[in-house]
């Protein structure tokens, strides 16, 4: 799996560098807004009930929560869509397109799909399907990216990743075909009842992050244009690509991992997360330091030195980055050890950040003041959550 995944991560970094060059900010900038769109519906799309399916005690129960989502995600994504398009019409209606805000809502459906498929595949332990369809998918995105440049030179990104994302889909069902029935309510309403904390905790606590994560591009394009929201998405996708190529692959493994460990072994639970925070630590330390000085070289040649700033938000992001990778590995922790109410108020604290730092950007009418206030209190704030759960992780070891 981390082979797929390491050359995966090749892959997008190359790629993402040239889609840029030839799309430029202003195409990357509203591709920026398209994916914060979707990462935030596709969260309340789910109402995060996907994490019962890795958590099911049996292939029955696995089995009904991947049905009943099936079900539960169009639906509630219309309902959103509805919301969405009055809220953008009376706050963005000269900023966000409609089309675009049509597109995020088919990229949230298909993206929102693929994620029950991939957590029924965790489920089943079929991570070696997981890691083939990551490649697969950064392979056709880039590939038909390139391809409809000439004929979308503004909305090529955002078709080419649908695309793409709507091939994975074909893929998973084709692999999850034999368990798709209609589901049993009954057991849904129990199931509900027995991981309340998920809905009333996990579900804004997940939201609110989404929101924290994604809203500075829809911000930046709002108060600063579309240019240096594509510089701001550009340096975020360079920067965390390997950090989410990682996560991904690293938490499908860890959240079922941990969950059995958490009954069997807790000595050996607090050591495999100790493990995997500090590789990837050490990994994306590296990664980060290789990127600001040579990479941001051989980016300004390759871009001959248009995308303004480009060095300067890579070199204080990198500040944030490195500190979401201290946890992003392990967030699933969130749900196994129950701490959604802690997760939903670090979340808050993210989302305030985010506030914080645009209105003091737009009030000194300087974007470097919006990012260097978000990278250093987003990043501290990951390592104290990182430092939160270690301890609490080393309290019920002693238990």
């Amino acid at each position: 799996m981390f082979r797929g995944t390491l050359f995966a991560q090749v892959i997008a970094i190359i790629g993402a560098i040239f889609v840029a060059k030839i799309y430029g900010e202003e195409a990357y900038g509203i591709f920026g807004v398209f994916i914060s769109i979707i990462s935030i519906v596709s969260v309340i799309s789910t109402l995060q009930l996907d994490k019962c399916i890795v958590i099911s005690k049996d292939d029955t129960e696995s089995t009904n929560w991947f049905n009943f989502l099936l079900v539960l995600i169009p639906l509630l994504t219309f309902l959103i869509s509805a919301l969405l398009f009055a809220f953008s019409i009376y706050f963005f209606r000269e900023k966000l397109n409609l089309n675009l805000i049509f597109l995020s809502l088919i990229g949230a459906l298909l993206l929102s799909f693929n994620l029950v498929n991939e957590n029924l595949l965790t489920f089943k332990k079929k991570f070696s399907i997981l890691s083939n369809s990551k490649i697969f998918l950064t392979i056709s995105n880039i590939s038909f990216q390139f391809l409809l440049y000439y004929y979308f030179n503004l909305f090529g990104l955002i078709l080419g990743f649908l695309i793409s994302q709507f091939l994975l889909l074909l893929f998973y069902f084709f692999k999850n075909s034999n368990v798709i029935s209609k589901s049993n309510l009954k057991e849904i309403k129990k199931g509900i009842k027995k991981n309340n904390t998920i809905v009333k905790y996990l579900l804004p606590s997940s939201a609110t992050n989404a929101i924290a994560n994604n809203l500075m591009p829809i911000l930046i394009l709002t108060f600063f244009g579309a240019e240096e929201a594509g510089v701001y998405f550009f340096s975020l996708k360079i920067l965390g690509t390997p950090l989410f190529l990682i996560s991904s692959s690293v938490s499908n493994v860890f959240f079922q991992k941990s969950s059995e460990l958490l009954n069997e072994n807790k000595t050996e639970l607090l050591k495999l997360t100790k493990k995997i925070v500090s590789i990837n630590l050490i990994l994306m330390l590296a990664f980060l330091i290789l990127v600001n000085t040579a990479g941001m070289t051989l980016l300004e040649s390759i871009f001959n030195h248009k995308w303004n700033n480009l060095r300067s938000y890579s070199l204080i992001l990198s500040i944030l980055i490195l500190g979401r990778s201290t946890f992003n590995p392990i967030s699933s922790l969130v749900v196994v050890l129950n701490k959604n109410l802690e997760s939903l108020i670090f979340n808050i604290y993210l989302f305030i950040v985010n506030l914080i730092a645009i209105y003091f950007g737009y009030l000194y009418n300087d974007i470097t003041i919006t990012i260097l206030i978000l990278a250093i209190f987003g990043g501290v704030g990951y390592i104290l959550l990182l430092a939160y759960f270690l301890n609490h992780l080393k309290t019920i070891v002693k238990i």
